[in-house]
């Protein structure tokens, strides 16, 4: 019989935290199962070589998170942990590699556990009413915090939290523009700009990009041949392609968009996996820069952060009130209170070692067909090889049982798009089941595409 051994060579804090979070992470992913038996803590100390006080404060934290429970004269047991945690994937459902997410695999049950603490501290009436606009001072204090750990110096006062970083694109677009308007983005663009752009009625000019993002040469030109409400962009791990804009271009395009008078919308959702990046937004003169917890902490928090120029604040107020009125205080507060203890950045830590390792993986099996995403990035941008085509290949992954976006989702306007697909690292918790999609992809581009179906 196989005795479970924890991974804790790359993970941070304390090592007792470590073992807890790789029953976390392996309950996630099915490597545990609810009922099985670990090993004793003596074992576990002598397979890890630590002293037997850290496996059993590792145990203790794992059961004070609802993972473990401890049995005298029998041992310790999995249990369940956070709903659907161990309950093992379909494994005739297909492999879901289109959302761009990586879920807190390790930290899950920490964070229910702290919503459930923070919901028993605030007063009834708190939790259930309207919030103020844009935040409570806390709360906005938290995002002037997280703003000021990306390199932009911002007071509360200036910072609005949002329901998300699309509400704040939402909010931001519906303020700054009007229907029939034209908006600059990269050629391909986030596929939620796009769905916006059509609800608010807005003309979208793709520019032309290369490994560096948006062309300053091809911006510049657009300016000059015609006005622009807007530039939205990505700058920092660009989705669907992973590319990273050096700070030399940030700042060339920050002056273009200064010359012509030009607002910019950064969308900074993947930033947190590159802390040291400076934003564009710190070298532009008008700047919307927002950023969320969806992609950097959970989905389900729907907490983001929007920092506007200061004479906006009161205008996105009110489109703050004709949209949702308020955050939920629950949220709110759960994500300002990470903020500030730390478990905001242990989350972030966590993710940022887990792509890396993921992308190695993607890398290692799909690396010749990916030549521009970040080694950083969630997501692998494969270019087709000659003679697939898009749609054939994201067919023939299909029936493989492993879905792809194609670029047709990502592309701005009626440009042509690429023979590329996105593929998401972070959706599948098992890396395991991660690596088998990723193979299969490999396994197709090895050999010429089938012979598609005859249409009549």
């Amino acid at each position: 019989m196989t005795i479970w051994t924890p991974d804790i060579e790359h993970r941070d804090g304390p090592l007792y935290r470590a073992i807890a979070d790789a029953i976390a992470t392996d309950l996630a992913g099915g490597q545990l199962t609810a009922g099985e038996r670990l090993p004793t803590q003596r074992v576990l100390a002598d397979q890890l070589d630590v002293a037997l006080t850290t496996v059993t404060r590792g145990y203790a934290e794992a059961e004070r998170r609802g993972l473990v429970s401890g049995e005298v004269g029998r041992g310790t047991f999995v249990r369940g942990g956070p709903p659907g945690a161990a309950i093992r994937p379909d494994p005739d459902a297909p492999l879901d590699l289109t959302q761009n997410h990586l879920g807190p695999w390790s930290h899950a049950q920490e964070l229910a556990d702290g919503i459930v603490h923070m919901a028993t501290r605030l007063p009834g009436a708190g939790v259930i009413d309207y919030q103020p606009l844009g935040g409570t001072e806390r709360q906005r204090a938290a995002g002037a915090l997280w703003m000021d750990r990306a390199g932009l110096a911002a007071k509360s006062d200036d910072v609005l939290v949002t329901n998300g970083a699309q509400h704040s694109m939402a909010i931001t677009f519906a303020t700054i523009t009007n229907p029939g308007d034209t908006v600059f983005t990269g050629k391909l663009t986030y596929s939620g700009m796009k769905s916006l752009a059509h609800l608010l009625r807005l003309k979208l000019k793709g520019l032309p990009m290369d490994r560096e993002g948006i062309e300053p040469e091809a911006f510049e030109r657009a300016c000059r041949a015609g006005p622009a409400k807007a530039l939205y962009c990505m700058p920092t791990l660009h989705n669907p392609t992973g590319v990273v804009m050096p700070a030399s271009r940030r700042r060339h395009i920050a002056a273009i968009a200064a010359e012509y008078g030009v607002p910019i919308v950064e969308d900074d959702s993947y930033g947190f996996l590159l802390p040291d990046e400076t934003p564009l937004s710190a070298y532009a003169n008008d700047a919307y820069y927002l950023a969320g917890t969806s992609k950097s902490l959970a989905p389900g928090l729907r907490i983001g952060f929007l920092l506007p120029p200061a004479s906006m604040v009161d205008r996105l107020k009110a489109a703050i009130s004709s949209t949702t009125f308020s955050i939920p205080t629950l949220m709110g507060d759960v994500v300002a209170e990470w903020i500030f203890d730390g478990t905001a950045d242990r989350v972030m830590a966590w993710k940022r070692s887990e792509v890396a390792e993921r992308q190695q993986l993607a890398q290692s099996l799909l690396g010749q067909y990916d030549d521009v995403s970040h080694p950083m990035s969630q997501q692998v941008w494969l270019t087709l090889p000659e003679p697939w085509c898009t749609s054939e290949f994201v067919n023939q992954a299909a029936m493989r049982g492993v879905l792809v976006s194609p670029a047709e989702d990502f592309i701005a306007g009626r440009a042509s798009p690429p023979h590329a697909v996105r593929v998401c690292l972070g959706p599948i918790a098992d890396r395991g089941r991660l690596e088998e999609g990723l193979q299969v992809l490999a396994d197709i581009l090895s050999q010429p595409p089938e012979p598609c179906r005859v249409v009549v």
